[in-house]
């Protein structure tokens, strides 16, 4: 089965989420082949796990002086701060998963996108490596502060791509973020948390290729990536899966009652 690749510009972070999860249920119902998109963010999102805490530990005024929009993810995970980056997502059928790439459990995800950005690395002439174990507090707030199994490191075993997944009845969705600009503690200006700070400083594109990586470049290296690794085909939204994104956005991310749930 065919990946269908979605090449998108930066576009507002609320509605990036709401057409990754868009996707997702057209791939779950059987409407759609799977999905691997690349995007951006803009302007600057602070983004947060699904079930992240954060009431009393943020600055919402930091935020809006910063132009900075907040949203709550559909998957997993903790805070990132989605600025000078690439985003990619997946969206996977969980019926045609084991088929396709061996597989549903988390892991199998992980592993089999894992390769299609080593894939994309390497065609920035960057030597990155698989993660193999847990690195850093898994309660780190930060979602760069820590590395998980499978995510993606640079040749020095720092943390180059952070992840993160959301599993429904029907479908899997993957969606994680690559940093040309290394995120450092930036994220830190807008939550508040006790976690070690320095433990395991992430990494980014830049310093791994040891010069400036364009948002363009970079999506040209990984769009060659999916393309090759995964025989997909170039596609753009349906009418059906933006009129889908539209009312996910209006009904869910564009609301307080889902991005400070908790």
């Amino acid at each position: 089965m065919s990946f269908r690749l979605i090449v998108h510009p930066r576009m507002e972070g609320r509605l990036d989420m709401a057409i990754d999860e868009a996707l997702a249920e057209a791939v779950g119902r059987g409407e759609s082949p799977p999905v691997f998109r690349l995007y951006g963010f803009s302007p600057a999102t602070l983004s947060l796990g699904r079930f992240q805490k954060i009431n009393g530990c943020w600055e919402p005024g930091l935020l809006r002086a910063d132009g900075v929009t907040l949203v709550r993810r559909p998957t997993g995970g903790h805070a990132v701060l989605h600025d000078s980056e690439l985003t990619y997502s997946v969206a996977l059928s969980k019926q045609e998963s084991g088929s396709l790439i061996g597989g549903a459990r988390k892991r199998d995800v992980y592993e089999f996108i894992a390769r299609v950005l080593l894939a994309g690395c390497a065609n920035l002439s960057i030597k990155a490596t698989i993660n193999s174990a847990q690195k850093g507090d898994p309660h780190n707030p930060d979602c760069f502060g820590s590395a998980g199994e499978y995510e993606i490191a640079g040749a020095g075993g720092r943390k180059l791509i952070g992840s993160a997944q959301m599993t429904t009845r029907t479908a899997i969705l993957q969606h994680g973020s690559i940093p040309m600009e290394n995120p450092g503690l930036r994220v830190f200006r807008y939550i508040h948390s006790d976690a070690p700070r320095e433990a395991h400083p992430p990494t980014c594109l830049n310093e791994e290729k040891g010069s400036v990586v364009t948002f363009e470049e970079a999506r040209q290296a990984f769009a060659r990536a999916v393309r090759h690794e995964l025989d997909a085909e170039d596609s753009e939204l349906r009418p059906a899966e933006i009129a889908e994104a539209d009312r996910i956005l209006a009904e869910k991310y564009a609301t307080d009652a889902w991005n400070l749930r908790y």
